[in-house]
């Protein structure tokens, strides 16, 4: 039983829990009901030292039974894996489980009912899912770089992830140090959801993307402040990064003459210089264009990325589809789009997204 393989290994989960997790166990088990709000705030304001809070939690979660041991395992393997599988937690839980002798009926009577885990898949159940931050520069120092449409790709945005259970927070028309300050700000706040998620929309280069009075702000700025050291409270969880901005002043060229053109009034986010993904894991960052190249906007439509990835956000979600699945879909629609554009010429535009991550499970945005 879960009672008795807890008592076997308190010791050293005690010494391995780390607070964060502490924190997070003490949640997942309010959420769960097995701890009342005041028996949480007891195990974290009466305990100063780590060691004694992680103690006091095993104790409290001991004294409710089997079930609630069971519970605080679940919950351990989708915060910490890694401690989960150096206590051997599933041998442990597999030989503690009863067995029937006898009749292959009685077997399989004896049998415990198959539990879910998260070894494969990233918890999506949290309510709200998370934060989602979406920074729209539409005005710029320089009238003449107006991102018209852009607004039309942040409501999209705002109703997508609204629909699948995140907090919106929306912020317009930022400049470079107030884009890195805001980052900041949103590492350092308590993430109790499953999942992060920033979108920006901007003008941009290949190091990063422009705030509205033209400096640039870096890539390292928008993800650095949500990697494990610095964001302790989305360690293990998703943290999704969606980039609309150019990265360069190259076009892309047709490489197959069967793709169905569309004659409409495109521009590009773009200014007139590579950045490295987070040496961190669990990021999954979507950027409209690969290096070098420009991205397209419609100003009465909105972008050709965004427009794709919250349709088959809602389409995909829906039918249970992961990340990797719906995004191969935006790559594939984003693909076979063209249009005429003016810019020294006539030019057949084309463009496709480039998704990187280093994601460690499947990720599915479950709809609440």
């Amino acid at each position: 039983m879960a009672d008795k393989v807890l008592e076997r290994v308190r010791t050293e989960l005690k010494d391995s829990l780390t607070d964060s997790v502490i924190k997070q166990l003490l949640d997942d088990l309010n959420d769960e009901k097995v701890l009342g709000e005041e028996e949480v705030e007891s195990v974290l304001q009466q305990n100063p030292l780590r060691a004694d809070r992680a103690r006091c939690l095993i104790d409290s979660v001991k004294k409710k039974g089997p079930r609630a041991c069971q519970i605080l395992l679940e919950k351990l393997q989708k915060r910490d894996e890694n401690v989960y599988d150096k206590l051997q937690l599933d041998k442990l839980l597999t030989q503690s489980s009863p067995r029937a002798v006898g009749s292959s009926q009685g077997t399989a009577a004896a049998r415990p009912e198959a539990q879910p885990t998260d070894k494969d898949e990233y918890p999506m159940k949290s309510k709200p899912r998370g934060f989602c931050v979406i920074i729209n520069n539409e005005q710029f120092t320089n009238t003449e770089k107006t991102r018209s449409g852009s607004k039309k790709d942040a409501d999209a945005l705002k109703e997508v992830f609204e629909f699948l259970g995140f907090t919106v927070k929306m912020h317009t028309d930022l400049s470079a140090e107030e884009m890195k300050e805001l980052m900041l700000r949103y590492s350092k706040q308590q993430h109790n959801g499953d999942c992060f998620v920033c979108c920006v929309l901007s003008h941009g280069k290949s190091m990063g993307v422009l705030g509205c009075d033209w400096n640039l702000c870096p890539m390292e700025n928008i993800f650095t402040p949500f990697d494990g050291k610095n964001c302790s409270t989305l360690v293990g969880k998703p943290k999704v990064f969606f980039i609309q901005a150019c990265r360069g002043l190259n076009m892309q060229e047709v490489s197959s003459d069967d793709a169905e053109g569309t004659d409409i009034s495109l521009t590009f986010d773009s200014a007139a210089g590579s950045y490295g993904i987070p040496q961190s894991s669990d990021f999954l960052i979507a950027r409209s264009t690969v290096d070098n190249y420009i991205s397209y906007r419609s100003p009465g439509e909105g972008s050709w990325f965004i427009q794709s990835l919250c349709k088959h956000l809602r389409e995909g979600s829906s039918r249970g589809d992961d990340i990797h699945t719906i995004l191969t879909r935006v790559n594939d629609e984003v693909s076979r789009k063209e249009a005429r554009l003016w810019k020294d010429g006539v030019h057949l535009a084309k463009m496709i997204p480039e998704p990187t991550y280093t994601l460690r499970k499947k990720l599915v945005f479950r709809i609440p």
